[in-house]
């Protein structure tokens, strides 16, 4: 257990990339662990509010590992998938995913719910993941920075996000909460 607390432990220092292409500087981009945080809280508050059977215990576990194979294979930031199909991408966690869990089949198999989205609870940690970026995004807005990188990542994390809304009706107000104050900051 000690390996892998070791390479869990590297996600404190690996930064969100994506935030470093919307030029966001490397002392303030988040890492990937805080990020991690944030979407486990926002699965355990929404998880309450959506009900409907959504296991939210299972669902925080989801959110926290959701992006644990990054310790290995480092963050790719989504101006790259141009670049690198989205099924490359998963190949290749999914192969960091098995190294890295090794003999914890549990989370492994629980990972690979998440990536293939075979349950509601994945679904959730899918629309946190995203809700995430928006409220990252925002906090970068009010200091700032509306790069054209920013906005271009805020645009499709929107679109991303859109089939989780119409799964999730219940955070459509966060969503058009967290668009007025970002349309607000860039005066559309």
């Amino acid at each position: 257990m000690i390996e892998l607390l070791k390479k869990i432990n590297q996600l404190k220092e690996i930064p969100r990339t994506g935030w470093l292409l919307a030029g966001v500087s490397l002392a303030e981009v988040e890492d990937v662990s805080q990020h991690s945080f944030e979407v486990a809280s926002i699965v355990m508050l929404l998880g309450k509010k959506i009900g409907r059977k959504v296991n939210v215990e299972k669902a925080v576990k989801m959110a926290l590992i959701h992006d644990m194979p990054e310790c290995l294979v480092g963050d790719f930031p989504y101006p790259g998938l141009k670049y690198l199909s989205r099924r490359n991408k998963k190949e290749m966690e999914t192969r960091a995913a098995e190294e890295l869990f090794g003999e914890e089949k549990e989370l492994l198999e629980l990972w690979k719910e998440f990536v293939e989205e075979r349950s509601i609870e994945a679904e959730l940690v899918h629309a946190a993941d995203y809700l995430s970026i928006l409220l990252q995004a925002l906090r970068y807005a009010e200091c700032g920075n509306l790069s054209d990188g920013m906005l271009e990542l805020w645009n499709q994390v929107l679109l991303d996000l859109d089939p989780y809304a119409k799964k999730f009706p219940e955070i459509g107000d966060l969503i058009e909460n967290l668009k007025s104050n970002f349309n607000r900051l860039c005066n559309r």
